[in-house]
């Protein structure tokens, strides 16, 4: 088997990226991901980007991805990285391609000065927390809270 090819994703990934937030959303059961590659392109790249993306590779196809963005703990004064998406087509996991694209997180943590990587997983993901639990035994007990359609434009008024 070829090695994991693990890089920062470009604006052409578009069409990869979207296709694999697609299957991670149908994985948590939810409805279908609303991401579009115009999207993806307009909010992860230019001058101020919304997110960032590692697209992992094996034989020049993108079959996993891990999203994240910057942020900022007040508890500990510390810089680090929420990951929003993690997700490795089906025929590629337990191949160390999850583990690989978590590793290459990290590190981007901390080459940007960061100390901490927080993530979510669904409870009912078992498959995810068991994987998730061999990188980082602290499963916390935060619960998080989402204000979303219209309970979002409630709070925004």
């Amino acid at each position: 088997m070829t090695p994991i090819e693990v890089r920062p994703a470009t604006a052409d990934d578009a069409e990869a990226v979207v296709r694999l937030a697609r299957g991670l959303s149908m994985t948590d059961g939810g409805r279908p991901s609303q991401l579009t590659e115009d999207a993806f392109r307009r909010d992860g790249f230019g001058e101020s980007p919304a997110f960032y993306v590692l697209v992992a590779e094996r034989d020049g196809a993108i079959a996993g991805y891990a999203l994240y963005f910057p942020g900022y703990d007040t508890d500990r004064a510390t810089r680090g990285i929420y990951l929003a998406d993690l997700y490795v087509d089906e025929d590629h996991r337990r191949s160390g391609m999850g583990r690989a694209l978590m590793k290459a997180v990290a590190r981007a943590c901390r080459e940007a000065g960061g100390e901490w990587m927080f993530w979510s997983v669904l409870k009912r993901n078992r498959a995810a927390r068991r994987f998730y639990k061999t990188l980082a035994p602290e499963l916390n007990d935060v619960v998080l809270c989402a204000a979303l359609g219209d309970s979002f434009e409630r709070l925004a008024r």
